[in-house]
């Protein structure tokens, strides 16, 4: 697949190119032996967030206002670093590779990248690589969008135009992770024949449907809610399960009768292996009391995500990649 041997190209040169997950922790001299035995006094130092995907996304957001959430509630600071590119391979393979457990330095990426970068062959790693510390968040949800004067108004209006002119309607995706499994999917199960290529991360996504260089996309809807209000795109559905929180005014794909076009894209915290258990407790415990007690964190989800705030225990945030994983890897030799 040519724009699958671009992206691959990419991440070799930016793995040789990049040695910035060696030197973002303060604490690099640190080893694995003493630091174990420090989950008890922990944190004591500066805490390093690592973040897959670019600043102003929402990924990217929601790292960092955990981020802010968690310096007031454990009393140090928290620096996020970004570190970008394939969709967040390059820094969730450097980070598995590092061998930094510090028990200062973490990741956070998001549930499509994670599961998604395995089944695409982006990646040969999954969550089972890392120590999960916690799911922290619903996405705002993924959406189908449209230029406002488009012609059809539903997806199956959307995927019947693309079987009459085959080839004729692009469809913009990023090359991994969830966008590419879910026009896959449009592709397999439902038959649609679109001209998939790659239109980079969500914002070029949108961009591209707004200058005309694309006919459709999918989209978080946190990056979209103005051009939705100006008329200047239209919104077929969420590919949440459920309709999000606090938006009950787009229709879910599966209420339009595509079961298996499902998209819970989530935010996912990961330490590398050997990270001191009590840390990773002592972290989710953190996470979570701010997600149940921040007022200031309720209102910033909600204003952004359009969701409650949402934070699961170590145990069930394994749970949820190994579904999600599970959901993605039945496509995985679609998409490889």
């Amino acid at each position: 697949m040519s724009i699958k041997k671009r992206v691959l190209s990419g991440f070799i040169a930016g793995v040789l190119g990049l040695s910035v997950l060696t030197g973002c922790s303060g604490s690099s001299s640190r080893n694995a032996a003493q630091t174990n035995e420090a989950g008890d006094s922990w944190p004591e130092s500066p805490i390093n967030i690592i973040c897959t995907h670019a600043a102003g996304g929402d990924t990217d957001y929601n790292a960092r206002l955990m981020a802010r959430m968690l310096e007031k509630e454990l009393g140090v600071s928290v620096v996020v670093n970004n570190v970008t590119g394939s969709n967040g391979a390059i820094a969730l393979g450097q980070y598995k590779d590092s061998k930094n457990a510090d028990n200062y330095t973490f990741i956070m990426t998001n549930t499509a990248a994670l599961t998604g970068n395995l089944a695409t062959g982006l990646s040969d790693f999954g969550y089972e690589d890392f120590q999960t510390v916690a799911i922290f968040g619903k996405q705002s949800g993924e959406n189908i969008v449209v230029p406002a004067d488009a012609p059809y108004n539903t997806v199956e209006e959307l995927i019947e135009a693309s079987k009459s002119n085959p080839g004729q309607i692009k469809f913009g995706i990023s090359t991994g992770g969830g966008v590419y499994i879910a026009a896959t999917i449009m592709s397999k199960e439902y038959g649609a024949e679109f001209n998939i290529v790659d239109a980079g991360d969500a914002s070029s996504r949108l961009t591209s449907i707004l200058g005309g260089h694309i006919d459709a996309s999918i989209v978080p809807y946190s990056g979209i809610k103005e051009y939705i209000e100006n008329g200047d795109v239209k919104v077929l559905s969420t590919l949440l399960e459920e309709k999000p929180d606090l938006i009950q005014d787009i229709p879910t794909a599966k209420e339009q009768g595509y079961d298996n076009l499902v998209l819970n894209t989530m935010y996912a915290c990961l330490a590398p292996e050997g990270t001191d258990p009590k840390v990773i407790e002592k972290l989710n415990a953190a996470m979570q009391n701010v997600s149940q007690n921040n007022t200031e964190y309720d209102e910033e989800v909600k204003k952004y995500n359009y969701q409650n705030p949402y934070v699961l225990s170590v145990e069930d945030s394994k749970n949820e990649l190994k579904t999600q994983t599970e959901l993605f890897m039945k496509y995985a030799d679609d998409l490889q």
